[in-house]
């Protein structure tokens, strides 16, 4: 074992220089204790080792362990869904790049439902641009939580929860026209 390191050595020696080779002793050093520990372990202790690989052999073919892995999601409706989306995008922030129509991988199209964002807005699905912002101005001022700073809780919890939907809205909208 100690001729097989010292030939490890000569290896370094030969390929990186006396300097380096010395520099890299100690890491040889480790190496060398490592594997005759652990080497003598193994002999000595070979036949138990054999015999915990056979009896784990046959336990596993006896109960065989899936090869795919299955998945079960279970989503509360759109909104669930295109939250679920929005987490697993991959950039940070909980915000998502798309590619084509849909979310981030979907090259078929868009498979997003903008209805709920055209009626949160109060406008027509497929209204243009102008009328998007346009709805966008009127119910961001109607909602901003500025306007209700001394209002109830309840009533600041709606109106900052409206506005977050609201700019949701409008970003989801407009996305498409990047």
């Amino acid at each position: 074992m100690i001729l097989l390191f010292m030939g490890l050595f000569i290896i370094f020696v030969l390929f990186l220089g006396p300097t380096n080779a010395f520099r890299a002793l100690p890491f040889i050093v480790i190496l060398w204790l490592l594997f005759s520990f652990f080497g003598f372990i193994i002999i000595n202790f070979f036949p138990v080792i054999l015999i915990l690989l056979i009896i784990s052999y046959f336990r596993n073919k006896n109960n065989p362990k899936s090869t795919g892995r299955t998945h079960y999601y279970h989503f509360g409706g759109n909104a669930d869904f295109d939250e679920f989306f929005r987490r697993t995008g991959g950039q940070s922030g909980g915000h998502y790049q798309r590619t084509g129509n849909g979310y981030p991988g979907n090259n078929f199209g868009g498979f997003e439902d903008t209805t709920k964002y055209y009626n949160l807005l109060g406008i027509n699905k497929g209204a243009s641009q102008e009328e998007i912002k346009k709805a966008y101005r009127e119910m961001a001022r109607k909602h901003h939580p500025d306007r209700y700073a001394t209002a109830d809780d309840d009533v600041k919890e709606y109106h900052e929860k409206k506005f977050k939907e609201i700019n949701e809205a409008y970003e989801k909208l407009t996305r498409g026209a990047l």
